[in-house]
């Protein structure tokens, strides 16, 4: 009777007549996996460059790695556009909000 193993993702049991190197329990999981690594090398590395630019006091890469609205670390290029400001469309959304609020209110 073998040890049960389960899935490093999402922690399924693993078939029992699965090989021994096997981590995940289907492809879903695997990728999902692979997704988490690339995520944090990124976030790791874009850390990295922000905690130099502080150190240096550079304002405007700290401007450019960060979001606006929320102040997550974000990086234009690579799988994002090359003139994106915000971490996402809910802080793109969020900001947009805002100044239409400020409008608003110069206009009343």
């Amino acid at each position: 009777m073998g040890r049960i193993r389960f899935c490093a993702s999402c922690g399924a049991r693993l078939p029992r007549n699965a090989s021994p190197r096997r981590l995940y329990c289907d492809d879903v999981c695997r990728a999902h996996a692979y997704r988490d690594r690339k995520k944090a090398a990124q976030d790791f590395v874009l850390g990295l460059m922000l905690a130099e630019a502080e150190w240096n006091g550079d304002r405007g890469i700290i401007r450019l790695l960060t979001c606006p609205t929320c102040g997550r670390i974000t990086f234009a290029g690579g799988d994002r556009r090359s003139d994106a400001i915000y971490c996402g469309g809910t802080c793109r959304s969020r900001a947009w909000r805002q100044r239409a609020a400020r409008r608003a209110r110069r206009s009343a």
